[in-house]
């Protein structure tokens, strides 16, 4: 296993679990992967197990049902997107993060005036986590205790309606749902877009045509144009950006398979196409109006805790824990915790079992049932007039494909001893009336790697773009396993106060038209797999927002002495 690890890392590409595991069934593995590395058009970041069965396919000429078209009458099913991740960029994706201070305060053990002291934490071989004594502070009376939470849940899939089967029918439905969910969106904010036509309506007299549609191929020609095909209900049109005309080219760099966008554009001179003027997508409004609750309370983000992993920051992990206690920190800082009404846990609260190769050989816990109770066992350190939820992530024991519906029973049951909310992914919801979107963040792979502007370590700036296009996930197929719900939950229908993502475990607070953008750290050190890709997580830190001025900033627990 080992020797097709390293192959693949020669040139620069990780394995995933699944396509791994395909590899090494075969008689051969170590012959099947140099066929692999020989028939590839390109190195990728990741080898999916879906790119593994297309060159299967193209070679052997294996017999392979399609994949169901969008929407009828399409012909034929969506191609995936022919790109070429360039080496700078793969670089970019892998370089090391740099140490982001704006918005940050460090707590550390010399502020403490109690001088609590910390235990020693072991990194190579991980024991069990040790109780952790709190202090009571006497003096120290949480302002949050006196509020009553108010938590409403305005868009998850856990309390809808669970439809897909996994049919044909099925994916027509949600890529219906979308389309026309879009197209709502599009002509009521955007004017450029507001005579639109169905394709089926252009006439080769016509010279300008406004369309809207989803995008069903999307190709660079080899004289170097971009070249998109996108359908409605009633039929298919080809469109082109040309080279030399640098802002449309741009704009028709971020189109991706299966988003709905609007197309401006002229009729070419062979009428055989249309010449794309503009590409509009549905966006936001550009000055967002914030919601405000006049509670003076605060929410923080606290993402990937991965309970179980050796790599688990159990000593920074404690500092937070008496912070949030009063037990440590400046007069300010113990201001903050005494205002923290919510802790929202977008995705990864345990690191899980068979994620990713090898990966047993990092865990400290290797039951995921053990998991989660050991993090149940964490949160009675959390005082009781703070409202928990909890959102799972690609690590977490529940079905893979996204949207992903809360907790079972069999893990909800675990927690206790105070208010815990058990959200899916993605999850849009209220605090005291300020609307968060909460989605662990698989994705951001999918936008970075198609999207060669984008970089995987800067993901508020994917967030940006999700946001533009407002969808969460657009291309079926990706890295992203996606399930064809009746209902688009991956849509972003309603613009939120707040963004928050997780999965890359970077700690980033930004801002887009009004929406506060987070992507919410992590609390695991270095894995072995992050140290291959030389990837280094910028992990310990906390994110917080206001919820009555809506200023966000985050609190540093990464100088925790051991």
């Amino acid at each position: 296993m080992n020797s097709i690890l390293k192959l693949f890392s020669d040139h620069g590409t990780f394995v995933l679990p699944d396509a791994l595991t395909y590899i090494t069934s075969k008689e051969k593995p170590d012959d099947f992967a140099k066929f692999l590395i020989k028939n590839l058009r390109e190195y990728p970041l990741f080898l999916a197990l879906d790119a593994i069965k297309n060159i299967e396919e193209s070679t052997q000429q294996i017999t392979k049902q399609p994949t169901p078209p969008p929407i009828p009458p399409a012909v034929s099913p969506s191609p995936v997107i022919e790109k070429t991740i360039e080496k700078e960029f793969q670089k970019k994706i892998l370089s090391k993060m740099y140490n982001k201070t704006t918005f940050v305060k460090e707590i550390n053990e010399d502020e403490d005036e109690e001088d609590i002291e910390e235990e020693h934490i072991q990194t190579e071989e991980k024991k069990p986590l040790q109780p952790l004594e709190i202090k009571t502070v006497k003096s120290w009376k949480p302002l949050a205790r006196e509020y009553n939470s108010e938590v409403r849940i305005i868009s998850d899939i856990t309390a809808g309606r669970r439809t897909s089967e996994g049919t044909t029918q099925d994916f027509v439905s949600l890529f219906r749902e979308r389309y026309q969910a879009i197209r709502t969106i599009l002509t009521a904010q955007r004017r450029e877009i507001a005579q639109f036509i169905p394709i089926n309506r252009i006439k080769r007299t016509m010279i300008d045509v406004q369309l809207i549609g989803i995008v069903k191929s999307v190709k660079t020609t080899k004289s170097g144009h971009r070249l998109i095909e996108i359908e409605d209900d009633t039929g298919s049109v080809a469109l082109m950006a040309l080279k030399n005309n640098t802002e449309i080219f741009q704009l028709a760099n971020e189109v991706m398979l299966d988003e709905v966008i609007g197309v401006v554009g002229k009729i070419s001179k062979n009428k055989d196409l249309i010449i794309i003027q503009n590409i509009v997508y549905p966006d936001i409004k550009m000055h967002q109006e914030r919601k405000r609750t006049d509670s003076p309370l605060c929410v923080a983000f606290l993402s990937d805790v991965h309970i179980g992993s050796k790599m688990f920051m159990e000593a920074e992990w404690n500092t937070f824990l008496r912070w949030i206690n009063g037990n440590l920190g400046n007069s300010r800082q113990r201001d903050v915790a005494s205002k923290l009404k919510y802790l929202v846990l977008p995705g990864d609260l345990v690191d899980g079992i068979g994620i990713y190769p090898n990966q047993e050989k990092e865990l400290s816990i290797s039951n995921i049932y053990d998991q989660y109770q050991a993090l149940a066992k964490q949160f009675e350190y959390i005082p009781d007039h703070i409202t928990i939820l909890l959102q799972p992530g690609n690590h977490d024991a529940v079905r893979p494909a996204e949207p992903q519906p809360a907790f079972e029973k069999e893990i909800r049951d675990l927690f206790s001893g105070k208010e815990f909310i058990f959200i899916g992914n993605p999850c849009f919801f209220s605090l005291h009336g300020v609307e968060i979107l909460s989605y662990h963040g698989q994705s951001l792979l999918d936008y970075s790697t198609n999207i060669q502007a984008l970089s995987y370590n800067e993901p508020t700036e994917v967030m940006k773009l999700m946001l533009k296009k407002r969808h969460l996930a657009p291309t079926y197929g990706g890295y992203t396993p996606l399930a064809p719900e009746h209902e688009d939950y991956m849509l972003i229908s309603q613009v939120p106060d707040i963004f928050v993502t997780g999965h890359v475990h970077t700690s980033y607070i930004d801002n887009y038209r009004g929406v506060t953008l987070i992507n919410a750290s992590s609390w695991q050190s270095q894995t072995s797999y992050q140290k291959m890709m030389n990837f280094v997580p910028d992990s310990a830190k906390l994110p917080l927002v206001d919820l009555k001025t809506g200023n966000a900033t985050a609190m540093d627990f990464s100088k925790a002495s051991g």
